[in-house]
């Protein structure tokens, strides 16, 4: 007898316990790799082994089709020469809704059963070793991928029998495959912002009708499917389109399943393209159907979110991190009141593209970055302490340069007067890539709802609304530069120009200080220190930026590239995160959420960070008011917040499910209930009403 007879011997000998390595045990989920029969049958017959996932209670793992989010469960094979496997063939999912989001998959023990054929080579008596990776997406209310590399190791024998431990488990999963549908006919229509299935020849009896999709980007997952018969047999389920919708697909699949007295059957259905009647949006959804507590609301019409867009950019003016920079620019229309209306209309059209080239960049890194699978949002840059330093340093040369200790900012400003006409134009390109970089603090209500919906759209739809942004930003010195007579609404030009410059000094010294309080949130004392002996550094370099010679040169070079290196020292890494302070404040997570939750508590969610200046503001009008904190301590509410001074994965995962592209972000759950989404600027009135049921 050879060694792997022997093998095989030992295998029947032990019998089925040891025919696979035990079970593992993941987070939130157990894994194994199972077979049917205690042994494989070769010659082109097909054997059935199984992926049996097992996830905790209340949490689920993704179909084919994941829905909203998640990501379907896959097997990577390693198989001996001559053993074949096909794919998962997947039971029918069933749905999983948290907040405004639906999910497809399996809350319960699962067989994802894959049928193994073996080659004539493979004879009776030999022994097979199976290996197989296993990745998947486990869910709560928060999500964790797991892998596990599983083996299962079988006799081949000639009629293997059935094990007895797996024989239940296997016909369960059997019965929830999708079979071929009896006889239906089965067509589809895309139109009126919904897909229409119609299938004639079904049964009228049926208590409930789901439908699941393949393709993931047809429908709205969380969206109502509304059903209706006409009697004759002819079903029609209509459900609204995904706002990720491109095109119809050539040949709809999905899984059909079909719910009476309490037993479900489910049908592998295939539908052509063809004439259907939508059913009514007035018509009442199924009572089961799975959908959120309150609605999901219909995606904004692009036109308004570029308005949105447009206004939003339009009040970044006024932010007190761009006002002092763009005072500047209207110095310098006041000076050239003399120039050629060409000369004004090509220096607007500089500024401008300086500013939509920069809103453009900031939205291909972000989009770059996120593909990449970095979980980041709008703001993103003032979570890296050493981005915060360079923003000090250049808004401290500038404040220097305000102040009259060197004249280079005018001539970045295009307020000195001796410019020929290419660096003017550049003066106010760099004018505009500036302002957009002083601005990534600063959000307003209308940009952040335009940013959160372009951040859940194509590249191409997420570039456009930037640069809508960017045009907002640049529009009152773009009309000023087309349109001259309105530079009349100007004060005239005068010596009290020098001393207003002067003046606009300080607010971007106090922006630099503001930006010192941040480090020192972010990264400690350590780094602020860095930083402020950084900036002495730049200011030395100020101070000998109009002298020549080869010492000063060298001076200046060196004492900014010191500057520089200090920002990367390891002093600079972020660290650990600390608490806000509003009232009595507890550290979020998302489990502290589902604790909460499920003790049927009030509970208020500040997502905020220390370099938002109007989650700063928010906190002081309204949520430390007496007001405020009076109704959370006689309500019981728990007040959590979200700290994404730092990058934080999980906090941003919650933004994007909002469709937030930053902070601030407020959630209330009254008594455990779903959340509420709260406005971005806050009165007391709006956050005690909030806390109503």
């Amino acid at each position: 007898m050879n060694l792997r007879r022997l093998a095989a011997a030992c295998l029947l000998a032990l019998g089925p316990a040891a025919a696979s390595a035990a079970p593992v045990q993941a987070d939130h989920v157990v894994a194994d790799l199972i077979a049917e029969n205690q042994g494989l049958q070769p010659g082109g017959a097909v054997n059935h082994v199984a992926l049996r996932l097992q996830p905790d209670e209340g949490w689920h793992v993704y179909w084919l089709n994941p829905g909203d989010s998640g990501i379907p469960t896959s097997l990577q094979w390693t198989l001996p020469a001559g053993i074949e496997a096909g794919p998962i063939q997947w039971p029918y999912p069933h749905a999983h809704t948290l907040g405004d989001l639906t999910n497809y998959g399996y809350g319960e023990e699962t067989l994802h059963l894959v049928p193994l054929k073996l080659s004539d080579a493979w004879k009776p008596g030999q022994g097979a070793s199976l290996k197989a990776e296993a990745k998947w997406l486990v869910c709560k209310d928060v999500c964790i991928p797991g892998k596990a590399t599983l083996n299962l190791n079988l006799p081949v024998q000639a009629k293997p029998q059935p094990d007895p431990a797996w024989t239940a488990a296997f016909a369960k999963a059997r019965a929830e495959l999708p079979r071929p549908t009896p006889g239906w006919q089965a067509r589809f229509a895309v139109a009126d912002g919904s897909v229409t299935l119609g299938i004639d020849g079904m049964p009228a009896h049926a208590d409930r009708v789901e439908f699941f999709p393949e393709p993931n980007d047809l429908v709205n997952h969380a969206a109502p499917q509304r059903i209706d018969t006409d009697g004759s047999g002819t079903l029609r389920l209509s459900q609204g389109l995904s706002s990720y919708f491109v095109e119809a697909p050539a040949e709809l699949r999905g899984v059909l399943v079909l719910h009476e007295g309490g037993k479900a059957s489910a049908y592998q259905l295939q539908a052509v393209p063809g004439a259907v009647t939508a059913v009514p949006e007035s018509a009442k959804p199924q009572d089961s159907a799975p959908q959120d507590s309150a609605a999901p609301s219909a995606p904004p019409s692009m036109l308004l979110v570029l308005a949105s867009a447009l206004l939003g950019g339009l009040i970044l003016n006024l932010m007190p991190c761009v006002f002092p920079v763009l005072s500047l620019k209207a110095l310098s229309l006041m000076q050239s009141r003399g120039q050629s209306d060409g000369e004004a209309r090509r220096q607007a059209l500089a500024y401008t593209a300086g500013v939509i080239v920069s809103f453009l960049v900031v939205a291909a890194l972000l989009l770059a970055l996120r593909a990449g699978g970095k979980a980041i949002g709008w703001g993103f840059q003032l979570q890296s302490p050493a981005f915060i330093g360079l923003l000090a340093y250049l808004l401290l040369a500038l404040g220097l340069s305000l102040s009259g200790a060197v004249n280079f900012g005018t001539r970045w400003m295009g307020v000195g007067q001796g410019l020929t006409q290419k660096s003017g134009n550049a003066g106010a390109f760099f004018t505009g890539v500036l302002a957009v970089v002083v601005a990534s603090p600063c959000t307003v209500p209308f940009m952040g709802s335009a940013v959160g919906y372009a951040m859940t759209q194509g590249g191409a739809v997420t570039l456009l609304v930037f640069a809508f942004l960017g045009l907002g930003l640049a529009l009152p010195f773009l009309l000023l530069g087309f349109f001259p007579r309105l530079a009349a609404w100007l004060p005239r030009p005068g010596a009290w120009m020098e001393t207003f410059k002067q003046a606009m000094a300080f607010p971007l010294y106090l922006t630099v200080v503001w930006l010192l309080w941040v480090l020192a949130r972010q990264a400690g004392a350590n780094a602020a220190g860095l930083v402020m002996l950084g900036m002495v550094l730049v200011a030395f370099a100020v101070w000998l930026w109009s002298r020549r010679g080869v010492i000063a040169a060298v001076l200046k070079l060196g004492a900014l590239a010191l500057a520089a290196w200090l920002l990367w020292l390891p002093a600079m890494e972020p660290g650990p995160a600390t608490q806000a302070s509003v009232g009595h404040a507890e550290v979020w997570s998302e489990e502290k959420v589902a604790e909460l939750r499920a003790q049927g508590q009030t509970i208020f969610v500040d997502f905020t960070a220390d370099w938002c200046l109007t989650c700063k503001v928010n906190e002081r009008v309204a949520l430390k008011t007496e007001a405020v904190q009076k109704a959370f301590r006689e309500r019981g509410v728990t007040f959590l917040v979200a700290d994404w001074t730092r990058n934080d994965p999980a906090i941003t995962r919650v933004l994007e499910r909002h469709q937030r592209p930053g902070v601030p972000l407020y959630l209330v759950y009254v008594k455990g209930g779903e959340p509420k989404l709260l406005p971005q600027v806050l009165t007391p009135q709006i956050v005690i009403d909030s806390l109503d049921p």
